[in-house]
């Protein structure tokens, strides 16, 4: 199944709202639709690689939830990125 998106889907992180998709792109090395996004976390807690890699994440699309995977890196100082992309 192939899922196309633009922009603006809600993110999920273990079941609760944490953001929205930013914006799609094909992922060469993944073979698939990759998806960035901004997450937001409760304001007693700070984003870490752990809170990243320790979560589970759904993407809703047309009401639908769909499970998403997510990939961590640091490019640069301004902390981790989460490519987020589905089976």
């Amino acid at each position: 199944m192939v899922i196309e998106i633009l922009s603006g889907e809600p993110i999920y992180r273990n079941g609760e709202f944490c953001g929205f998709v930013t914006s799609t792109v094909y992922g060469f090395t993944f073979e698939k639709l990759v998806w960035l996004g901004f997450l937001h976390a409760p304001s007693s807690k700070k984003i870490t690689v752990n809170y990243i890699r320790g979560s589970t994440y759904e993407i809703n699309i047309a009401t639908k939830r769909f499970k998403a995977h997510s990939n961590v890196y640091q490019p640069t100082e301004m902390g981790p990125t989460v490519l987020l992309y589905t089976n």
